[in-house]
């Protein structure tokens, strides 16, 4: 293969490099046909000027070089590599989660729905009475479903100025609620009010919840191993995917019969009610779905759409007798009441 003459010229590079300068273009410089053709011109000259540039550079003052500002990128991908293994190690242990229900019998899970509690239109006489009835009732466990406040953010922020409470009053509100109200919570959900960038958002409730608590982003799988062994497997979500005008329990049932199987769904977050009992024949599982509405009963955004106002639910009880044939080894309740009066007497026969 034929050399380039001025790859081994620097003098010939200078020479083309002057006569450059002079005729203003390489274009220009090739017509003369005596310094090669324009790619060639134009090689020359950057050669020539990378010379001159490292003679300037050898001239300079010079410093041995720096130490790196970081450990050697390999130690990096080694570090992530093992922040992914426990990520994914923590994601797959909280899929379905055991908890060991403290005792023999019966038991009830009360889920509370959307509470709002900062909102002007939070019930708070109905919700001080279920959470004296999950304090003083025994072997009952509750489930937050999400929504603890509004937590208005954004083009929503002006709606602070459309109720009594402050941001700081909010954060009072959720606390007493999780720490000084006595309801013996163990999971606990963030829902779209909570997982927004506000004044009470998931990271606020994360820096003060009780050890024992278990919070999460939207939803939770878990499952209650009762002394006997029994396994009670719930999905909670504040909702599930999927909509009808026809059946607002379409996002549940959907979800009982294409995804994972579990003895009882429960959704929040569209503050209405429903409550249905089925069997999936081709997998073999009878489940409960319910909907609980929470405590939100004046609201000025659903009566401007038309939007039903529905007045039981707000929170539901569900009670599961480990002991019991499948279809009768939950019964769920919209009335936490006449629930704990079932719990009981469920009790009284052990």
């Amino acid at each position: 293969m034929a050399t380039n003459a001025y790859d081994i010229d620097p003098a010939r590079d200078a020479e083309i490099f002057t006569a450059l300068q002079e005729a203003g273009s390489a274009r220009a410089l090739a017509r003369d046909g005596t310094h090669g053709g324009r790619s060639a011109i134009i090689s020359a000259a950057k050669r020539h000027q990378a010379r001159i540039a490292q003679v300037a550079i050898t001239s300079l003052p010079t410093a041995s070089d720096l130490p790196d500002d970081d450990v050697p990128i390999e130690e990096v991908i080694a570090l992530q590599s093992r922040r992914f293994e426990k990520a994914l190690e923590h994601k797959k242990a909280k899929q379905w989660r055991q908890f060991n229900v403290p005792i023999d019998g019966p038991y009830a899970l009360m889920f509370f729905g959307d509470p709002h509690v900062d909102d002007n239109g939070c019930h708070w006489p109905l919700l001080q009475k279920h959470c004296e009835l999950a304090r003083n009732t025994e072997g009952l466990y509750a489930i937050n479903i999400g929504d603890t406040t509004n937590n208005w953010v954004g083009r929503l922020a002006k709606l602070w100025a459309n109720q009594d409470t402050s941001a700081s009053t909010a954060r009072k509100m959720a606390k007493w609620l999780l720490h000084d109200s006595g309801v013996p919570w163990f999971i606990w959900l963030h829902g779209n009010h909570d997982m927004w960038d506000g004044p009470v958002s998931t990271s606020w409730f994360n820096a003060i919840k009780p050890h024992h608590v278990q919070m999460d982003d939207w939803q939770a799988k878990f499952t209650l191993r009762s002394p006997n062994g029994f396994d009670f497997r719930v999905w909670a979500a504040h909702n599930f995917k999927g909509t009808s005008i026809w059946n607002n329990m379409h996002g549940l049932e959907r979800t009982a019969q294409m995804q994972d199987w579990a003895h009882l769904y429960v959704a929040g977050h569209h503050h209405d009610t429903g409550l249905r009992q089925g069997e999936n024949p081709h997998r073999q599982f009878c489940y409960w779905l319910m909907r609980v509405r929470g405590y939100k009963f004046m609201d000025d955004y659903a009566e401007l759409h038309g939007f039903g106002d529905h007045q039981f639910g707000a929170s539901g009880l569900v009670v599961v007798d480990p002991d019991a044939d499948k279809p009768n080894a939950v019964q769920c309740f919209l009335d936490p009441f006449e629930g704990v009066e079932y719990l009981k007497w469920k009790r009284s026969k052990l």
